[in-house]
């Protein structure tokens, strides 16, 4: 029963599994934001006068351990580092890290100020505010011939919103390679011509934008809009007409590659530019972006979002769409990372073939690909094979694909051309040669473009064994390996995040900082400058920002842990923890109080003491109370300089009982002998609560 409940709980909502923190393993590298970078060594239980609490153990530079209670565990992040041999361990009592954390987070409040002025002066722009005309729009979803999704239905609904908005969108729409991103992109392109305004749609490869112009013209087959392609292969004078007819308005969807990005392109009512696979562009394209069109409807579409714009989506700077629920009948993708081997390619191959199927061989260097067909002729001449790179012809690339599209040849071998939206059903074999070349993003989308049937798809990557791989590649190939499942390439992108960094957060570089303090604590701070910048609309100084983010010091002497004979799997228990420690709002730690109920049974003493102690954090935070501590019969509580105490409701409450109370400066004594643990947890919790009820 335990176990039904547990893949429930996981499976219930998808983006939050996906952004699920990570336990952590032992000897693993961590940051504790007071003392900077050490090594995680266990969790260890401690019985002080029958007092048991249990510590996360880190150890730091000359072999010093600190035990830091398991509630103070949102202190802590775990520390990835592209070159981890590097880095060295702090020394405890040494101010060098504070110093450091300092300076850097200046810099990133600084970032996090300039991320939310982009963001300000877009939505200050004047966008178009589209109107939806129900008939119309229903006519035209009645004519896709599949039934779409929860999650299409969903994403589509927040897109319309958006558009209905009178400033500019800019929303992410994030799902799985063959998903249906691009129907539902349809979908938002039919709003934008039935309000009588242009459609742009921005795709990385010319092969790309004739496959999306054969969808665009099959789907909008029944009305008079006239959809065109430019690219570099566009002749000069159809050039010259595709720039006459945008002007005037007689061309309404323009499908192209970066030429659309022109300046000499003039558009007579643009009014939605949809990007297809952003992670191909280049910073240049996007401030051209950026640039020429801040005031219409922007809608990204990707499988994999890059760190940048996935950090960016997560938070809150960037709305995101995602569908993760796979069509129906579709299975995952078998997916083996191997040594090269000719007699494995043959069988490989041979077994694709002999059930009608075709073959993918990617192979990404084009002055060796024709040797490399010849070497393939003769390890397997049953099968016909054709080459295609992108320094061939547009007409004759689109002559290759359409022959393997009729079955004329069995075998396409290719460079990652073919990476982007190429939707082959019979194609159900990938073999990709080095594969440790590869991006972990690339890797997924070209394992994309198989599968996109009933049948089973296999994609094997191949490694040299002659050459010895880096880590990085390693890590990104046993990554790929283990996400298979149909909807992981959103999981992927936050794997990618910490493989690769979050990237060029403003086009400038940031990885010096995310070095220094590693991604998740450079994350957790650009996120907290974010959040309370927009909560105080642009009013928080630096000094208020470094303020915030002091954690409450609980030292009430309760023991107050997760048993090990309650829950005994040691990774369960630091999952919980984290997520106890972490926790802002009453509402999420009723529901994890739920969860371990349902999954490990009623809870003991020691657990109620632990919901009851986060609960008293909980409210701390919200007050401003910096510290509390119980001594024999003493509590003492500490308020920050910022907090919402109403002083004169606690003078009358003085005055009443004056032997009990006693007040200092911005400390707050209050004596009673308590007869247990949860009495005296308790009483803590309900004056918390009055004080909030009778806030100034």
């Amino acid at each position: 029963m335990k176990k039904n409940t547990e893949k429930k709980i996981e499976k219930n909502n998808f983006s939050k599994l996906i952004l699920k923190e990570k336990i952590f393993q032992k000897d693993q590298l961590v940051i504790h934001t007071k003392y900077g970078i050490g090594k995680y060594i266990g969790l260890s239980s401690l019985n002080n006068k029958g007092i048991i609490t249990e510590y996360f153990v880190i150890m730091y530079a000359n072999q010093v351990k600190l035990y830091v209670p398991i509630t103070s565990l949102n202190l802590i992040t775990s520390y990835i580092h592209p070159n981890i041999l590097d880095v060295s361990l702090n020394t405890l009592g040494n101010k060098k890290w504070l110093m450091e954390c300092k300076k850097i987070k200046k810099k990133i409040y600084d970032t996090a100020v300039q991320l939310i002025n982009t963001k300000s002066h877009r939505s200050l722009k004047k966008g178009f505010s589209f109107k939806k005309n129900f008939f119309k729009y229903k006519n035209f979803c009645d004519q896709c011939l599949y039934p779409i999704t929860n999650d299409q239905k969903k994403s589509i609904k927040e897109i319309i919103h958006d558009m209905e908005k009178p400033i500019p969108m800019d929303r992410l729409l994030c799902g799985d390679v063959g998903f249906g991103k691009t129907e539902v992109a349809m979908r938002a392109a039919f709003i934008a011509l039935d309000n009588n305004k242009q459609v742009a749609l921005l795709v990385p490869t010319t092969l790309l934008a004739q496959q999306h112009y054969d969808t665009f013209k099959n789907r909008f087959s029944e009305y008079k809009y006239k959809i065109d392609t430019y690219s570099r292969f566009t002749l000069k004078k159809k050039e010259i007409l595709i720039k006459k007819k945008i002007k005037q308005g007689l061309i309404n969807i323009l499908i192209g590659t970066h030429k659309i990005l022109s300046k000499y392109l003039i558009w007579k009512n643009l009014g939605l530019l949809i990007i297809d696979e952003e992670h191909r562009f280049g910073v240049h394209h996007k401030e051209k972006i950026k640039e020429l069109y801040m005031n219409i409807d922007v809608l990204t579409l990707s499988a994999t979002p890059i760190p940048r714009t996935l950090n960016m989506s997560c938070l809150g700077i960037r709305d995101i769409s995602i569908i993760s629920t796979p069509p129906k009948k579709r299975l995952k993708i078998k997916t083996y990372v191997k040594y090269f081997n000719p007699k494995t390619i043959r069988k490989v191959i041979l077994k694709e073939l002999n059930r009608g199927g075709q073959v993918y061989y990617i192979y990404n260097m084009i002055k060796n690909i024709e040797e490399k067909k010849r070497y393939l002729s003769s390890l397997i001449p049953e099968a016909k094979i054709q080459i295609s790179h992108g320094k061939i012809h547009s007409n004759d690339l689109y002559k290759i694909m359409y022959d393997f599209l009729n079955k004329k040849f069995d075998i396409l071998l290719c460079t990652t051309i073919i990476d982007t939206g190429i939707n082959i059903s019979n194609v159900n074999t990938m073999i990709i040669e080095h594969a440790d070349k590869f991006g972990l993003s690339q890797l997924h989308q070209l394992r994309g473009r198989i599968g996109r049937s009933e049948k089973q798809a296999y994609a094997f990557f191949f490694i040299s064994n002659k050459t010895k791989i880096n880590k990085k590649a390693k890590k990104r190939l046993n990554l790929i390996e283990s996400f298979t499942a149909l909807g992981s390439g959103f999981t992927l992108s936050t794997y990618d995040s910490e493989i690769r960094g979050v990237g060029e957060l403003l086009g400038e570089n940031q990885s010096g900082h995310i070095n220094t303090i590693g991604i998740k604590l450079y994350k957790k701070f650009l996120n907290q400058a974010i959040r309370l910048i927009l909560k105080n609309k642009n009013k928080t100084s630096f000094a208020e920002l470094n303020s915030q983010s002091i954690s409450v010091d609980l030292k009430l002497n309760v023991s107050a842990i997760l048993p090990e004979n309650y829950i005994n799997n040691i990774n369960t228990r630091l999952m919980y923890y984290k997520k106890l420690s972490c926790i802002k709002k009453n509402k999420e730690l009723k529901k994890i109080k739920n969860e371990i109920n349902n999954l490990f049974g009623k809870l003991p003493r020691y657990v109620k003491n632990l919901f009851l102690l986060t609960k008293i954090k909980i409210l701390s935070e919200r007050i401003g109370v910096k510290k509390i501590q119980f001594h024999v019969k003493k509590i003492c509580i500490v308020f920050c300089k910022k907090n919402i105490l109403n002083i004169n409701w606690l003078y009358k409450k003085i005055i009443k009982k004056p032997k009990r109370w006693k007040i200092l400066q911005n400390k707050l004594y209050f004596y009673k002998l308590f007869i247990n643990d949860k009495d005296l947890l308790i009483w803590i919790k309900n004056f918390l609560q009055l004080i909030i009820e009778k806030r100034d």
